[in-house]
């Protein structure tokens, strides 16, 4: 076994562990970054979400729009696993075990992607809570 390339079946083991990250991660990430109460799936998920209280003012923007909560999601996840896939291993980092690396690298764009992705759902949908109050109050 080359330990430089790996071959097809370990990255796909790694993508398929990074997909599974990410389906576990989006909901408390969802929480995390609009402060809906969404959590981790043992957690309750999303039953604790605002987009569930009838008498909230503002709801989740990934909860209230399922266009925007499925395409953050989708893109987000597959961006990372895609990513897992992909990215080439620069050589100064190999001495680090090549799955940690790659999983790393798509935890990265997973948490990037859903940031970039949340803050635009928030702004047109003119959420205040969260990366919202960041972005709606900000003076330029």
């Amino acid at each position: 076994m080359n330990t430089i390339k790996p071959t097809l079946k370990y990255k796909l083991i790694a993508a398929s562990l990074m997909g599974f990250i990410a389906l576990i991660a989006i909901t408390p990430l969802c929480g995390f970054l609009f402060q809906c109460g969404c959590d981790w799936p043992w957690l309750g998920l999303d039953a604790g979400c605002n987009y569930h209280d009838l008498h909230a003012k503002h709801k989740c923007p990934w909860c209230a729009s399922l266009g925007t909560g499925v395409l953050s999601t989708v893109a987000a996840t597959l961006l990372s696993v895609l990513t897992v896939m992909i990215a080439p291993v620069p050589r100064f980092l190999r001495f680090v075990n090549e799955w940690v690396l790659r999983i790393s690298f798509g935890s990265a764009i997973f948490a990037g992607t859903a940031l970039v992705m949340a803050a635009i759902a928030a702004v047109r949908q003119d959420y205040p809570l969260g990366v919202g109050r960041l972005l709606i109050n900000a003076t330029i």
